[in-house]
């Protein structure tokens, strides 16, 4: 690897968004890498051992209903790992497994250090030198960006992503802050373990419903809580506002002037801030945060500059989901094709597996509204 590089494309991110668009610009013929400051896969490498996919995998190629957590049309982690909700290890082995099946050049350890626009091109320095392209796509995910500023104190919490295994922790005893879907798994494995755990949920996601699993709890995560409600303390609607130590114990404090008290440090589950910290000077964003994106998915502010994963947002559509946000990979790589000049017939060829599996959702009217029941 040369301290030097020029490529059409770069990729930021050897993921599920990095690999799944990258297999579609292979296939259209673009020359591109992707640089990976780990290794492939390596945010749900850093998941809690116990954690596991919410979205089910299934086999149903075949009848064009592709595993929900599958980011190409002729793959299935279902298949390939023989389970239903795999670990963040299993998926990690997924995700090699496709990247070798279709020799995809990713770059490993070369960490984005920042990225400048010079006239046409992006300028990326990096820990192995400058890389310059024309296009490029940023796939770098959440996980590995949390965020620690939801409260006053909230560095004396363990952030739900610095845990490696619930088994590890000490004590008989915890409080979990934040609820959704990080709060309430790390509240399950918790009392898995036999601890005492008290959930302060922000929100009431207990009783929030709604069709679209972006905004409520998955039916896979409220199994797990009704099967241990009556051995925690739920604690619905209680907004933290800070943590102090007092002596040895934690003291949480909440906006209606409630406390909680434990020995032992409580687990931050609030959220997680994006990779998009390293370039938001290249993206304008709307008030709740997410980045402003064409229909293309690419930033208003800064042309040829595309984002794909579970930052995309269009209106109500959230894409924080594989299911969802791999509907927009054939977008953006048929849009890069067309700069590029790619042969409408090469474009419309490789674009009719994924359109023909639903990889390929342009119209977002259907977005809109609940299931009738």
């Amino acid at each position: 690897m040369g301290k030097e590089q020029e490529v059409d494309v770069i990729i930021v991110g050897a993921g599920p968004a990095g690999l799944g668009v990258a297999v579609i610009l292979k296939k259209l013929g673009l020359n591109f890498l992707i640089l990976e400051k780990d290794e492939i896969g390596s945010s749900f490498r850093k998941w809690p051992k116990e954690t596991k996919f919410i979205s089910p995998s299934f086999t149903g190629n075949f009848f064009k209903m592709v595993d929900l957590n599958a980011i190409t049309p002729d793959t299935s982690p279902a298949l390939s790992l023989l389970t239903e909700h795999p670990t963040g290890e299993d998926y990690a082995v997924y995700l090699e497994g496709l990247s070798s099946y279709y020799d995809l050049p990713v770059y490993k350890g070369v960490e984005v250090h920042s990225v400048q626009k010079k006239g046409g091109s992006f300028v990326l320095a990096t820990s192995f030198g400058e890389y310059t392209c024309t296009y490029l796509i940023w796939a770098a995910g959440e996980y590995q960006y949390p965020n620690r500023n939801s409260f006053q104190g909230s560095d004396l919490c363990m952030h739900y992503s610095e845990v490696a295994s619930f088994s590890d922790l000490e004590g008989d005893e915890r409080i979990v802050i934040g609820g959704y879907e990080s709060g309430f798994d790390a509240t399950a494995n918790l009392v898995k373990e036999g601890k005492t755990v008290t959930l302060l949920d922000n929100e009431n996601y207990m009783e929030l419903i709604k069709s679209d699993s972006s905004y409520c709890l998955s039916p896979f995560t409220r199994d797990r809580i009704h099967e241990v409600m009556a051995h925690l303390d739920y604690e619905p609607e209680t907004h933290v506002t800070s943590v102090e130590k007092e002596g040895a114990n934690y003291i949480v404090k909440t906006k209606y002037s409630e406390t909680f008290t434990s020995a032992q440090s409580p687990i931050d589950c609030t959220g997680f801030a994006s990779s998009l910290v390293l370039i938001n000077m290249l993206f304008l964003f709307s008030k709740d945060g997410y980045p402003l994106l064409n229909e293309d998915d690419e930033s208003i502010e800064t042309k040829n500059l595309f984002l794909v994963g579970p930052q995309v947002k269009h209106e109500n559509a959230l894409f924080c989901f594989i299911y969802k946000y791999r509907q927009r990979f054939a977008i953006v790589a048929e849009e890069i094709a067309r700069r590029k000049k790619i042969s409408r017939r090469t474009i419309d060829k490789v674009l009719t597996e994924y359109k023909d599996n639903n990889f390929y959702l342009k119209d977002l009217s259907c977005c809109d509204g609940e299931c009738a029941c």
